[in-house]
């Protein structure tokens, strides 16, 4: 059970073989790290048990492939943050 104040907050982690994805493109992309047996990065959020939001071989790869090139990933996920909060 996460804190309170991570509440929604992005976090990346090593992918876990129970990982499940809601949109197609993330879960084709889940399922083609567990055929070939790679062990990717993958973009979660606290509070939400188990839905990944992107999945990527390297931490920086994931990083880059949310976040603009002029913004931290700590500001982003504060940002994406606020939006759950609100959303959620």
């Amino acid at each position: 059970m996460s804190s309170h104040h991570k509440k929604y907050r992005p976090c990346i982690r090593r992918q876990h073989p129970a990982d499940r994805a809601d949109d197609f493109f993330t879960a084709l992309r889940l399922a083609v790290f567990q055929e070939n047996g790679w062990r990717g990065w993958v973009l979660v959020q606290h509070g939400v048990r188990g839905k990944v939001v992107g999945i990527a071989r390297s931490r920086g790869e994931l990083i880059h492939s949310m976040v603009g090139p002029d913004e931290s990933f700590r500001a982003w996920a504060r940002r994406v943050q606020v939006f759950g909060r609100l959303v959620g």
